[in-house]
């Protein structure tokens, strides 16, 4: 298997712009300056929701920090500037299990989203806050944003409108995102808590106590005031209540939470997605019913899914995957990014190889494109990935190492960064593609007496990258027990079990 790559909070200091980085910038500062005083929701109005216990925090004014940003895009295209808020002034949710604690408020960061909108010359506010589990996920400002999140961190993210409306938010264990939550305030400590009847099961409700915390210069104190408490619904992924989300991908409060009024008289929140790929099925690969079942089995991965969500709606989409004909014959399948851009990637699948592909094969051929369609569009949106902390950075080698050579850059990366993560994600979903029947049609207990060995699945996950410096570095006689695992491949099935 080939891929098309056609072309072959301490202040960091501030960072290098590019001329038209720099213009877009002061654009966004003179933006903002110019329209800060009417970035309210209206008192009354189609913004609100229609409940009235809807969390709003205190409005204090906020100051970007013009020095200190993230600059990146979304999927669907639009320009994000990501800034740190000077104020020494924040807000801290806390369960009522904890005791109220000044460091874990010194470890949140508190910035402002500016999104460009997609039609008009303006750039729609949001505060982002990330608050960390505890002190191994503290994170400087240069660390983090909400397109960069490593797989170490564990915490919550909550966006609120420029005003203090609760927006939505996530809670993330270790770079993974487990459950969306929403909140309302409970007008007293008397009000009786709501019952799960009126929830989806697969929602925890808990009640969480808020504190808006300041710094006082002056007597170096943080001064500390205790807000309402809140009840806080969280869902986990793909299971909402019925004023919740719409969708697991990308989140439009037109018809929930939020209707933009339009013109200055009501400020209409942007749609904000998750931080995933989305990949478009085409048709041509969902009539396959050995690819489709495939494709379905991978989603239910931990990894898969954290990285994408698949679709069968054609916009908006950055990734589309059918079947077709591919440049190299001999491909089991190709990625292109590079023709239509880092956000109109695509995978075809070997019209000529398809037929005679297993389940777990088409899997693993599956997620080694995927892999390619994610660092193409990380790379072009300067985001971070899940697939490795701290990844324009890392991967900033592979390109120093392998000039203009997409296939030995991306490849190389994957070799030293991805393979067990293919492996642990194959030997997961096996089980539902076939894996008792390969088990005895390899010998069974003959061969393996507890089981496939798991090594089986590290030799398939480095198919495809055998051009590769730790392929060809390998000591002899571990390769060779990998090649020889390799041929196992050849009696996986085609079953699928749902």
């Amino acid at each position: 298997m080939n891929s098309l790559l056609t072309s072959c909070v301490q202040e960091p200091e501030a960072p290098r712009l590019e001329p038209n980085t720099s213009d877009q910038l002061a654009k966004v500062k003179s933006w903002f300056e110019e329209n800060k005083t009417n970035l309210r929701l209206p008192e009354r109005g189609s913004n609100f929701r229609t409940e009235s216990q809807e969390l709003i925090l205190p409005f204090f004014e906020k100051e970007p920090d013009w020095d200190q940003f993230h600059h990146y895009y979304f999927p669907d295209g639009r320009e994000v500037f990501e800034m740190n808020l000077e104020n020494a002034q924040a807000f801290l949710p806390s369960s009522e299990t904890e005791a109220f604690d000044v460091e874990a408020a010194q470890r949140i960061i508190q910035n402002i989203l500016f999104v460009k909108h997609p039609s008009e010359n303006r750039f729609d506010p949001l505060i982002v806050r990330y608050y960390p589990d505890e002190e191994t996920s503290t994170r400087d400002f240069d660390e983090i944003n909400y397109q960069m999140i490593d797989e170490k961190w564990s915490g919550t993210v909550d966006l609120f409108t420029y005003d203090e409306h609760y927006f939505m938010g996530f809670e993330i264990h270790k770079g993974q995102i487990l459950a969306t939550r929403q909140m309302e305030t409970l007008p007293d400590h008397n009000r009786k808590s709501l019952g799960l009847e009126n929830k989806d099961v697969r929602c925890a409700i808990t009640t969480t106590d808020w504190y808006q915390i300041s710094y006082v210069k002056a007597t170096n104190t943080w001064v500390v005031q205790q807000l309402s408490p809140t009840h806080s619904y969280s869902c986990g992924m793909g299971s909402y209540d019925s004023g919740g989300p719409p969708s697991a991908g990308t989140y439009s409060y037109g018809g929930g939470f939020f209707v933009t009024s339009g013109g200055t008289a009501g400020y209409g929140p942007p749609d904000v997605p998750m931080p995933k790929l989305t990949i478009y099925i085409d048709s041509s690969f969902s009539k396959n019913q050995t690819l489709k079942c495939a494709q379905e089995m991978l989603a239910l991965s931990k990894f898969v899914n954290s990285l994408t969500e698949f679709t069968n709606k054609t916009s908006p989409k950055n990734v589309t995957l059918r079947i077709g004909a591919t440049k190299n014959p001999d491909a089991s399948a190709e990625t292109d990014g590079t023709t239509y851009g880092h956000n109109n990637i695509v995978i075809t699948f070997n019209e000529k190889k398809v037929n005679n592909m297993s389940s777990l094969g088409v899997a693993r051929v599956l997620l080694h494109e995927i892999i390619h369609a994610e660092i193409y569009n990380a790379v072009g949106e300067k985001r971070g990935s899940l697939l490795v902390g701290n990844f324009q950075n890392n991967f900033e080698e592979y390109k120093k190492l392998y000039p203009n050579n997409n296939s030995l850059q991306q490849h190389n990366f994957m070799a030293d960064y991805i393979v067990e993560k293919i492996a642990k994600t194959l030997q997961e979903i096996h089980p539902l593609l076939g894996a008792s029947e390969f088990y005895q049609k390899v010998g069974g207990t003959t061969r393996w007496q507890k089981g496939i060995n798991p090594t089986f699945y590290t030799a398939i996950a480095w198919h495809g990258l055998n051009s590769t410096k730790e392929w060809n570095e390998m000591k002899y006689n571990d390769r060779k027990v990998l090649q020889d695992l390799q041929d196992l491949d050849r009696e996986l099935t085609k079953t699928c079990i749902q």
